[in-house]
């Protein structure tokens, strides 16, 4: 029979998609079965802007320079024949396009003459389902930028970070209509940073609530999703951590308009070690919540075990005063237990064990064992600070 999985556990190990391993370099690994991605285009300047989907990328070529900027998206898994025709229509290599294609890869950057090639991964939170618990949702965006022309490959298609760069540049918000294709690389990267800040926020958001329920209640699938929610932050800080040295390379770069973007730049690794902050910090507290549940769990049981040694130390000399009486003993004598013979026999056994009882709860309530004391004044309180 099968065993059951918690909601809140994960696999042990998560599926990583590997590299294609033994070929020649620059071999694009994509399947033959892959659909053909969608191409949409946007091309602007400082007071126009012109947007288009397109089916062949032969239609590209008479709208590139027609204004300022161009921006060409890939959505979805790119196929051979789109791929080749990039690389010949701006001169990229093919170990670049067989890391467009692997969508298994690390955020990076490269600057070359005049070609500006990054990955970046996008992420968001996937919410909690009565099947499965939160999880997250990567995405690999490579990004070319040659000229005024960036073009960028998107995994899945409609990603969220690009689509905010694309509101900002048709409501014409910001500088990114007054700018080159170095300020539109520099929006994707930063629109990307920012849409991290709302999921580490919402795993923060959990380990408080965590904290809540363990201080409150501990049960033991409150350890499996702990563990879920530190394999989460340690996806994020494997994928931020590249992001951050990606900032920081730029600004070592000598791109176009550099002495623009230096501040931007600088804004968006401030941003990235943000990030990394909160991530390090919210891991660290995933390791206290183990500790914390841990102690709670040993904190209920001491409490258990003190409960049952107070009914323990109480019930024993009953039972002793019980046991003695109930022994068979030759009454005719005088220091037989005469009082078995008295006619208050009965309820003065029944008063001396009463007596023994109160006088025990009252020594453990003077101890501070009981009641209200009892959680803020354990047992061993005045022993360990020399008082008492």
């Amino acid at each position: 029979m099968a065993r059951r999985r918690s909601k809140h556990l994960p696999p042990r190990r998560r599926r990583e998609r590997l590299p294609l391993l033994h070929t020649s370099p620059g071999t694009i690994p994509v399947a033959p079965s892959t659909p053909p991605p969608l191409l949409r285009v946007i091309a602007y300047g400082p007071d126009r802007v012109l947007e288009q989907s397109l089916s062949d990328p032969a239609e590209l070529e008479p709208l590139i320079g027609t204004l300022p900027v161009t921006w060409i998206s890939v959505a979805g898994p790119p196929d051979h024949r789109l791929l080749e025709a990039f690389a010949r229509r701006f001169g990229v290599h093919p170990m670049t396009m067989e890391d467009i294609a692997d969508l298994a890869q690390s955020p990076k950057i490269e600057y070359s003459g005049d070609l500006l090639f990054m990955v970046l991964r996008a992420a968001h939170l996937r919410p909690e389902t009565s099947e499965e618990p939160a999880d997250l949702d990567e995405e690999q965006l490579s990004v070319l930028v040659r000229g005024g022309v960036v073009v960028t490959f998107e995994e899945r298609g409609a990603n969220a970070s690009l689509e905010t760069v694309r509101r900002r540049i048709r409501e014409g918000r910001g500088s990114v209509r007054i700018s080159d294709s170095s300020y539109l690389a520099y929006a994707i990267l930063d629109s990307v940073l920012d849409d991290y800040f709302p999921v580490v926020a919402a795993i923060g958001e959990q380990l408080d609530d965590l904290e809540t329920e363990i201080l409150d209640a501990p049960r033991r699938e409150q350890i499996a999703r702990i563990r879920h929610l530190r394999r989460l932050l340690q996806r994020l800080r494997r994928v931020i951590w590249p992001l951050r040295d990606v900032v920081a390379v730029t600004l070592t770069f000598d791109l176009p308009a550099k002495s623009d973007l230096r501040p931007y730049l600088r804004d968006a690794l401030d941003h990235a070690t943000r990030l990394m902050d909160l991530v390090d910090g919210d891991r660290l507290l995933a390791s206290e919540l183990m500790e914390l549940h841990l102690s709670a769990v040993n904190n209920r049981i001491g409490e258990v075990n003190k409960f049952l040694t107070i009914i323990a130390t109480i019930f024993i000399p009953l039972g002793t005063i019980a046991s003695i009486y109930g022994m068979n003993f030759d009454r005719s004598h005088p220091w037989n237990m005469p009082e078995l013979g008295w006619r208050f026999g009965y309820l003065w056994a029944l008063g001396l064990m009463a007596l023994t009882a109160a006088a025990f709860l009252l020594y453990f309530w003077c101890r501070g064992w009981l009641g209200s004391n009892a959680a803020s004044n354990p047992p061993d309180d005045r022993s360990r600070s020399g008082r008492g």
